[in-house]
């Protein structure tokens, strides 16, 4: 098998996709937001605005999507600092926390301080229960790869829009579950990715 040496198009995207972390606390605004999230996990496929048979850009165990997406937005332009809940149905951010403040924050982050310097930092949790009603404890490995795949789908948006994108697994998840004030029974932190310009 020969590696190509000459890619194009797509296949140079692909070959450009990058971590980055040189983030310098410029703001976001809600345009780059919109398209990252709605592009990475959006419902792209609504018919007669059903939500059983509607699909999002990524795949999902019996399409039944456990993840949610917290924006914990740090700089902002036309959208304030604060912590959002996205609402995938609506493409449209509910307002948890606003403002954000200082004390709010020094407790999630771990050796990574350099995530302080992001516009955004994407939150991803599990409601493993959704997929685990139907798969049983396999469910669990399906909701965790099904990050993988939505953190890939932000990284490329992300890119195709010149925002810096960079994940880590690294943080404190008691601390984030007090922050989003949500049952750690029910619903868990397990990936996030910081955004930036």
């Amino acid at each position: 098998m020969k590696r190509p040496t000459k890619p194009n198009g797509f296949e140079k995207f692909i070959v450009g996709r990058s971590s980055y972390r040189g983030f310098s606390k410029k703001p976001a605004n809600l345009d780059q937001l919109s398209k990252i999230l709605y592009f990475s996990a959006g419902l792209t496929r609504f018919p007669q605005q059903n939500l059983e048979s509607s699909r999002r850009p990524y795949p999902s165990a019996g399409a039944k999507y456990p993840l949610e997406i917290y924006p914990l937005v740090l700089v902002g332009s036309d959208i304030k600092k604060g912590l959002y809940h996205y609402n995938v149905i609506d493409h449209s951010l509910e307002i948890l926390l606003r403002p954000i403040r200082r004390k709010d924050l020094k407790d999630i982050w771990m050796s990574q301080k350099w995530f302080r310097k992001a516009s955004i930092i994407l939150i991803i949790t599990a409601i493993f229960e959704r997929t685990t009603e139907k798969y049983g404890q396999k469910g669990i490995v399906y909701s965790l790869i099904e990050a993988g795949h939505l953190g890939q789908n932000i990284y490329h948006v992300a890119q195709k829009i010149s925002v810096g994108c960079s994940a880590i697994g690294e943080f404190r998840e008691d601390a984030i579950v007090k922050l989003l004030d949500i049952n750690p029974d029910e619903e868990l932190p397990i990936y996030y990715l910081a955004l930036g310009n």
